[in-house]
């Protein structure tokens, strides 16, 4: 009688193996159900997911609601203005020749600090509307409040309690002023397609040159308003 050692198996269990390696496990895709495959998370860190608007729903100018700072989508107000000025000192308030101060119009230090204050976007609006009113007020208790309807607009001397004339351009709210400089500046508002998100824009001049740049902000909707505001025809 001859006793198998264990060495004598190796080649078949060897052999078994190289075969499952190369073929695969029998019926193996054959359970895998059907469908798209899992969602995977990208380099980033975050979940990748489809964000675009339903095609059938109307653009509206009810810009009405609360809303929420979206900094992927939003300009860097810093890094505009140092554009706009020609400083490449990566946000420190570089000089644009003798310090920023004196000669050319050129800014001083404090007047960068007011303009950088001046464009500060808020983390959440909230828009109030009652036609031909409308309210916008956030989060560093700044109030806005835009007259469509062509009435002599008083000037308020607090930047953070603001009046404005302001008038309809197709979906944008348009509405000028004066910025920390004294300078005119515009500022717009309008709800972006698909009724989900709100783009602010500020169109300045800065800088010895008044060189002009426009800043984009753009909001999404947390709560829309619990009644939509009714437009006077047109």
């Amino acid at each position: 009688m001859r006793f198998w050692l264990i060495e004598d198996f190796r080649p078949f269990a060897i052999g078994g193996f190289f075969l499952v390696s190369t073929f695969g496990a029998p019926n193996v895709q054959a359970q895998a159900p059907p469908g798209p495959l899992p969602q995977t998370a990208a380099q980033d860190g975050s979940t990748a997911s489809p964000k675009a608007p339903p095609s059938d729903v109307q653009r509206t100018k009810v810009l009405a609601g609360t809303w929420r700072l979206n900094l992927d989508e939003s300009d860097d107000p810093g890094k505009k203005l140092q554009r706009a000025r020609g400083s490449d000192s990566n946000g420190q308030g570089g000089g644009t020749g003798g310090g920023g101060r004196g000669m050319g119009g050129a800014e001083s230090d404090s007047d960068r600090q007011k303009m950088q204050l001046f464009v500060q976007p808020a983390n959440q609006l909230t828009v109030v509307q009652k036609e031909p009113e409308i309210d916008v007020s956030d989060d560093d208790d700044r109030k806005f409040a835009f007259y469509t309807d062509g009435r002599k607009v008083e000037k308020s001397k607090d930047p953070s309690h603001q009046d404005f004339d302001a008038k309809w351009e197709e979906y944008r709210l348009v509405a000028e002023g004066k910025d920390p400089r004294g300078n005119k500046y515009e500022r717009s508002y309008e709800v972006l397609e698909g009724n989900r998100q709100l783009r602010e824009t500020i169109l300045l001049k800065v800088g010895r040159n008044n060189t002009e740049v426009s800043i984009r902000y753009v909001y999404d909707l947390i709560s829309p308003p619990a009644k939509s505001p009714a437009f006077p025809p047109s």
